[in-house]
């Protein structure tokens, strides 16, 4: 699989998830031209007539399309804009990094079955190359590589849109926790700048000056790096406009980079009473952020159990299979957890069967070799040969009867 990025970007897993998620409908549109043409209905000629037409006319995104290559770098259908270089050889066009990009969306969709290339590409209309990451399939029936893609850029720009709504929404979330009079919650970077602050305060003109930037970087430096963890101290700030002994607790969120600051000035640390409000100040900030981490990586947790699928399927057919491998697919209420649970009992039950089969077969050996002695006994002590040594046995031992007898 080509993983690697010309334009020095990195490609999320959540947007190569999103463009196979994309292509899917697609591919079973092929399996039910393909199957008209097996009942008759249409000719094959038809079926790939007509699935032809659906990549030069679906879109979706921001104008991104579809297109379709054959195994020797031809491109044989794409939107109207492609039509120049409708079957035209591939094999030899370069990006302006150098990359031969038709061949890695050809060849990778040719040895595994599918894949992934990262490259540099000009958007419908433009001449300016821009980074571009698209998913190529190999549809063997038909011998044809469907391919689409979209740009970074715009994976980016919904990413960082998508970010600033949330921090937006954290912020006047903070004003609804009220956990001291004067107390203050912010978030910094990793830089030390205020990324997100209650809508009603101005913390980040205070954190401006010399000594709010010492503060930042004093404070980045004595969150705990495990995420979860709280670290306590007092220290002066001039929040307020005057220096003062503050009771700072700060936490890190590694995945994101931020450090949560919770301050309340250590006056009204010691009046009775704050210490509880104050937990339950950050355990109120926790669980916000926690919903901005499920948000973010929503798709990311959608795709998980389908691997975990795949994974057992995979083990199944090898004969490994292990029913803890969906324990966790299977613990979802959605209809994913349903087909989890369902395959997990079905996977339970073959194996089950499998080894029954197994037993039964050892079973059946045993009986089958006793059998065959048995058989071979019999076949030696009916041959005339036997029946003699019989015969002379018995006399010898009546002869030596007689003798002994006075």
């Amino acid at each position: 699989m080509t993983s690697s990025s010309d334009s020095g970007r990195p490609c999320s897993s959540s947007a190569k998830s999103q463009l196979k998620n994309i292509a899917s409908p697609l591919l079973t549109a092929f399996d039910q031209l393909r199957a008209m043409a097996a009942a008759g209905t249409i000719t094959t000629a038809q079926a790939k007539e007509a699935g032809m037409n659906l990549i030069r006319t679906e879109f979706y995104g921001n104008k991104d399309y579809f297109f379709l290559y054959n195994p020797k770098y031809y491109i044989i259908a794409g939107p109207p804009a492609l039509n120049k270089i409708i079957g035209v050889d591939r094999s030899k066009v370069q990006d302006s990094a150098g990359k031969f990009y038709p061949r890695d969306i050809v060849d990778v969709a040719m040895k595994n079955g599918s894949g992934y290339t990262d490259y540099l590409f000009p958007r419908l209309g433009s001449t300016v190359a821009s980074p571009k990451l698209s998913y190529s399939y190999y549809y063997a029936p038909w011998n044809w590589i469907l391919a689409t893609g979209v740009y970074i850029d715009d994976i980016d720009q919904a990413a960082a849109a998508q970010l600033e709504k949330e921090k937006v929404a954290l912020g006047q979330s903070f004003d609804q926790i009220n956990f001291s009079e004067s107390g203050l919650l912010f978030v910094l970077d990793s830089d030390g700048k205020i990324v997100v602050q209650p809508s009603g305060g101005n913390v980040a003109a205070a954190m401006n000056s010399d000594w709010g930037r010492s503060l930042a970087l004093t404070l980045i430096s004595q969150a705990p790096k495990a995420s979860g963890k709280t670290a306590h101290f007092n220290d002066l700030a001039e929040f307020r406009g005057q220096n003062e002994s503050w009771s700072v607790d700060v936490s890190s969120f590694g995945k994101l980079g931020w450090t949560l600051v919770s301050a309340v000035p250590q006056a009204e640390v010691e009046a009775p009473g704050n210490a509880s409000a104050i937990q339950q100040g950050l355990l109120s900030f926790a669980v916000l952020i926690l919903g901005l981490l499920i948000g973010l990586l929503s798709s990311r947790r959608l795709v998980r159990p389908v691997e975990q699928m795949t994974h057992a399927a995979l083990a199944l057919e090898k004969g490994a299979f292990d029913p803890v491998m969906l324990d966790s697919a299977a613990t979802r209420k959605d209809e994913v957890g349903v087909l989890a649970r369902a395959f997990q009992k079905m996977g339970a039950e073959i194996v089950q069967r499998e080894s029954k089969l197994r037993e039964e077969v050892k079973k059946l050996t045993v009986m089958i070799d006793r059998g065959k002695a048995q058989a071979d006994a019999s076949a030696i002590t009916e041959t005339d040969y036997f029946r003699d040594l019989a015969d002379r046995a018995r006399d010898i031992r009546n002869d030596f009867s007689r003798v002994e007898k006075p």
